[in-house]
């Protein structure tokens, strides 16, 4: 029993050990805060003047179609030929509701497919696409041209972003007018009613949307690049074969290794965000005790990474090229710098799989949402899959020498 006390204060004092004298060791370390703490602010500021101004670079819009009729398929379409759009099919419910939340710029909502051709379905009278001026058919002339008052087609915005959003109703009003005077002699038949809805996001500037991205990347670059150059450097030097030769608990050092790069993950957080607020006036209207245990969930999860990653390098060259290669694309693929709707549809399934994606989206939605954690309680019980996965491939993989 004795000896099984005097071995856990053996344990915890190890632990403080590593841990103190890994944290003298970053604080020392002008690179390491450098990369840390200097560059991402400096890639904010530089990111958020450049592109800051701009408003918003994407409206995501989700049109509702109350069936299939042609003209319908020629407006969608349309609107996929335009780059400022990022379309969506979806029902009226779920995309008010996405609306509502927040995660939808527009909702076009069309005429049904009967009143866009009375007593007519899809029928050759009417094409698939819109055609070019002048080449509209007979038959679908005749039909459009007797319809006895204009057909509405609805767009809702967020009422949160009424100023930029008013550019994206004048895009749909565009495709509209355009609709009208490729198919018909009636340049009324369509008309846009546009109307604000209350949701749930806040005026967000491109420093407020950065700011969460920012601290999500430095967390991530520290447990890929930091852990796998520090252990992979240690192995090197033989400093982890000595660890065995003495009485100090292996497991006491690698604990002390996590609490290391987890408080400085913190304390670099803390840096970012104040200087965030106060030079950049990006704006935090969530919790900070969620941001900083979500800051601590990443932290763990990056750092068994980083340990799982360390197992198959053989120097710390060679660690960190490989830190650097999984790190960039995440960095770039997650929604860090903008919107993950801007990239391409083929690579949504992969940015899904990252670990990064779920941490940028949690922190994001709590500082310019106020979510609560249990809103993102999926990610984070994903990312905690990966921190458990990764720990168990560095366990049975991990070499001391």
């Amino acid at each position: 029993m004795l000896v099984a006390v005097e071995e856990g204060r053996s344990v915890r004092r190890g632990f403080w050990a590593v841990t103190g004298m890994a944290l003298r060791t970053f604080l020392r370390d002008r690179t390491a805060l450098f990369w840390g703490v200097a560059f991402p602010l400096l890639l904010m500021g530089l990111i958020g003047s450049v592109f800051g101004r701009g408003g918003d670079l994407v409206f995501t819009t989700s049109v509702v179609k109350q069936g299939d009729d042609p003209i319908s398929d020629g407006i969608v379409a349309a609107f996929r030929q335009i780059p400022a759009l990022k379309v969506k099919e979806e029902d009226e419910a779920t995309a008010l509701a996405a609306l509502k939340k927040g995660d939808r710029s527009l909702v076009v909502i069309l005429p049904a497919a009967g009143e866009m051709a009375p007593g007519t379905t899809a029928g050759p009278g009417f094409p698939t696409m819109l055609p070019p001026p002048g080449r509209g058919t007979a038959a679908g002339t005749a039909d459009l041209a007797g319809l006895p008052e204009p057909l509405r087609v609805r767009v809702y915005y967020d009422q949160a972003h009424a100023q930029v959003a008013q550019a994206g109703v004048a895009i749909v009003r565009s495709v509209i007018e355009e609709t009208n005077r490729r198919l018909t002699h009636r340049p009324d038949l369509l008309t846009v009613e546009a109307e604000a809805v209350a949701s749930k996001s806040r005026h967000l500037d491109m420093f407020d949307f950065l700011l969460p991205g920012m601290l999500a990347m430095t967390i991530m670059s520290s447990g890929l690049m930091g852990v796998t150059w520090v252990i992979s450097t240690y192995r090197e030097r033989k400093v982890l074969k000595r660890v065995l030769a003495t009485p100090f608990h292996p497991a006491a050092f690698l604990a002390g290794m996590v609490a290391r790069f987890s408080l400085t993950n913190l304390l670099q957080a803390a840096i970012i965000v104040l200087v965030g607020v106060l030079v950049f006036h990006a704006r935090v209207i969530g919790s900070y005790l969620n941001l900083a245990a979500l800051a601590v969930l990443g932290s763990i999860t990056f750092v068994a990474v980083g340990f799982a990653v360390s197992t198959v390098s053989k120097t710390p060259e060679a660690a960190s090229n490989l830190g650097n290669a999984i790190a960039f694309p995440m960095m770039f693929l997650s929604g860090t710098f903008w919107p993950k709707e801007m990239i391409p549809d083929a690579l949504q399934p992969v940015i899904r799989a990252l670990p990064l994606t779920p941490l940028v989206d949690a922190m994001r939605g709590v500082a310019t949402q106020a979510d609560s954690l249990a809103v993102h309680l999926g990610g984070i019980l994903y990312m905690m899959a990966w921190a458990v996965a990764a720990f168990a491939l560095a366990s049975w993989r991990f070499r001391w020498e």
